[in-house]
């Protein structure tokens, strides 16, 4: 069985994946599987990825593609997890890539005889992207998850973590990552630091809506007890009345 299993969903991505694939071809660390979960790409993202499969092979990774309709992209990753047979799992989507070490990185940390190889993720720093420019680095620790979401893109998570409390909820639209880590860390999981870029994250995905970012965002605090029932309800009147707003606006 591989160390490492790296789980990428796809849909119509043709014109964004070779950035995902070929950094992990060039990973110094190569005791890995990758899984690629296809929501019935109608452009030529499966033809892409097979064409990457011999250079794959060389480095001794098996590839697996499954292309079916999924509801969407959690759905897609929590495919991925329950075909994943690594010690560790990583997600990457399919317009973010990894700096070419985080396998290694990862992996030293995961079996470096201190993590909890049964109740841990591990997280690094993200940097993120813009225009084809860097925007910003999200350096936001254990200590800020009652504050603000956490860098999901670098999260590495032991497979027992997901065999013990689940994977991601599908009745949460666009933070179901950030839900997932509150609800392992509420079951004592311990979040697992280490302090380099893991992961590279292009600004324009399936997060990019306000008034559905900060629905669930509340909801997902309120569920965790970082906010009072108070300031939940308070919250989600603001956040009713700024998009009634925003249509008049709109409208004009």
């Amino acid at each position: 069985m591989p160390k490492i299993s790296i789980i990428t969903p796809t849909y119509n991505s043709e014109n964004t994946l070779h950035g995902t694939v070929e950094a992990l071809l060039r990973q110094t660390f190569s005791d890995f599987e990758y899984i690629i979960i296809d929501a019935v790409s109608k452009d030529q993202t499966l033809d892409k990825i097979k064409s990457y499969i011999p250079a794959f092979e060389k480095k001794g990774v098996s590839v697996r593609i499954v292309s079916e309709p999924d509801k969407g992209v959690y759905d897609a990753m929590n495919k991925g997890i329950s075909l994943a047979t690594g010690k560790l799992i990583g997600i990457t989507n399919s317009d973010d890539w990894y700096e070419d070490n985080t396998l290694e990185v990862m992996w030293n940390k995961f079996s470096d005889g201190v993590v909890d190889q049964n109740n841990s993720m591990i997280y690094g720093i993200e940097r993120v992207w813009k225009d084809n420019k860097i925007f910003n680095v999200q350096r936001r620790g254990a200590s800020f998850i009652s504050e603000s979401v956490l860098p999901h893109s670098t999260f590495f998570v032991s497979k027992e973590v997901y065999n013990k409390y689940g994977a991601f909820d599908l009745s949460i639209k666009v933070l179901a990552d950030y839900d997932l880590i509150c609800r392992c860390v509420s079951k004592g999981v311990k979040l697992e630091e280490v302090d380099v870029v893991i992961s590279n994250f292009r600004l324009g995905g399936i997060s990019s809506s306000y008034f559905d970012f900060y629905s669930d965002y509340y909801m997902i605090q309120h569920k965790y007890g970082f906010i009072s029932d108070k300031k939940y309800k308070e919250y989600k009147y603001l956040l009713r009345l700024k998009k009634i707003i925003n249509r008049f606006m709109k409208k004009w």
